[in-house]
């Protein structure tokens, strides 16, 4: 079943300018991967779909007018939403309190078309913390200061809009599954990524976690097979990853070897 999103950011009739033509392809390539996505099969373990780019769109289109609406150096590339930061506020790794309150971004949420008890979506109102998120904004918080001086070079994208769930509400990624399994959904959301890197003028890949970093690199290989993108890989700051109780440091020392510190700082 096809999911037309109607943009909060079409209904303004203000002159387009450069920054808004940017935001405006931006969401198109984000509506354009759902409805592909919409029309995916997935593997039977997946239960229970939310999506927080349709249900929380004002919060996302937000994000993206706010801080996504100018030619970026460097994308830090994450996988999906978490079910208590982006899947809650619409946000990547969108931690309510940190969006909220350094980010500046509050507003309305809507809910996803099947929510389930185990896996409640609350909007702004969830109480409930994301580590990665915490951890990742944080640490971007530390470095930078203000979120002008960090977006000024750089942003953050999801690969996937969607968070999945098995029945029971336990989270489930698509590094879960073979590649096989996953294979038409990379044939979705790969090119999807070599656009987005296209618009933003991409030079820099942060890839946060082994999964994004694969996908940079296989995307960059099938559909830009001659760029000069650097994809540097950033340990994923989830609790779920051994030893990674000291990811903020692991963190910097990756930032200060891929000599991204000068951004920031």
């Amino acid at each position: 079943m096809d999911v037309k999103t109607v943009s909060v950011f079409f209904c303004n009739n203000s002159p387009i300018d450069h920054k808004s033509e940017i935001v405006e392809e931006f969401l198109k390539l984000i509506d354009k991967a759902n409805i592909y996505l919409s029309k995916l099969h997935m593997p039977l373990d997946i239960k229970c779909i939310y999506n927080p780019t349709e249900y929380a769109r004002i919060t996302f289109e937000l994000y993206v007018k706010k801080y996504c609406s100018t030619k970026k150096h460097i994308m830090f590339f994450g996988m999906n939403p978490g079910p208590w930061g982006m899947s809650q506020t619409g946000v990547p790794f969108g931690e309510v309190t940190v969006v909220r309150d350094w980010l500046g971004i509050s507003g309305p949420v809507g809910k996803p078309q099947n929510e389930i008890k185990e896996r409640p979506v609350k909007g702004f109102e969830c109480s409930r913390t994301e580590i990665s998120g915490k951890r990742f904004w944080g640490l971007i918080k530390d470095l930078s200061g203000t979120p002008e001086k960090f977006f000024a070079s750089s942003f953050v994208y999801n690969y996937l809009n969607q968070q999945w769930m098995r029945s029971n509400g336990s989270n489930i990624t698509p590094g879960d599954f073979k590649v096989s399994e996953m294979q038409p959904l990379y044939n979705i959301c790969d090119p999807i990524l070599i656009d987005v890197i296209k618009l933003y003028e991409v030079k820099v890949i942060v890839a946060i976690g082994k999964f994004c970093e694969t996908r940079a690199q296989k995307a960059l290989e099938k559909y830009l097979p001659f760029h000069s993108i650097q994809v540097h890989y950033l340990p994923h700051p989830s609790p779920r990853t051994i030893n990674n109780n000291n990811w903020d440091k692991k963190a910097l020392e990756c930032l200060k070897k891929f000599d991204l510190l000068q951004y920031y700082t």
